[in-house]
């Protein structure tokens, strides 16, 4: 129905997200497994950068069945088998790049030491709107 692909654009948020995340981080760090999925049971690769979409939450509801807009949140985790400064870096620079598509940081990145690796998380989150365009 028209009305259904009216409110596509709010289906898509996560997929669009990721393609224009995915897209750069690729070509800063082109050995970096860049997913949404978490860890198969394959070998892991290092770094691994682990994109996550929350639950996403529809904002300002109408009786009408468009969608007007949407609360969009992630979470990254970057796991490394380096270094703590490794992790940060490129959370940092992960970070950097949600944050020029206009994303709010939830909690600036942080590590903790997972078995022997490092893992550095973060959360971003940005309110969208049915006529807004990455």
């Amino acid at each position: 129905s028209a009305m259904a692909s009216g409110n596509q654009w709010a289906f898509d948020i996560e997929t669009n997200v990721f393609s224009k995340i995915y897209a750069q981080l690729h070509e800063k760090y082109p050995k970096a497994l860049i997913t949404r999925d978490e860890q198969s049971s394959t070998t892991p690769t290092f770094p691994t950068i682990l994109i996550q979409a929350l639950e996403p939450v529809e904002r300002n509801p109408d009786l009408e069945t468009q969608i007007n807009s949407v609360l969009f949140s992630t979470q990254i985790k970057v796991t490394t088998n380096k270094d703590r400064s490794t992790a940060m870096s490129i959370a940092s620079e992960v970070a950097k790049r949600y944050k020029d598509l206009s994303f709010q940081l939830i909690g600036m990145p942080y590590c903790r030491k997972e078995d022997k690796l490092w893992a550095a998380t973060f959360r971003a989150r940005l309110t969208l709107d049915w006529n807004d365009r990455l």
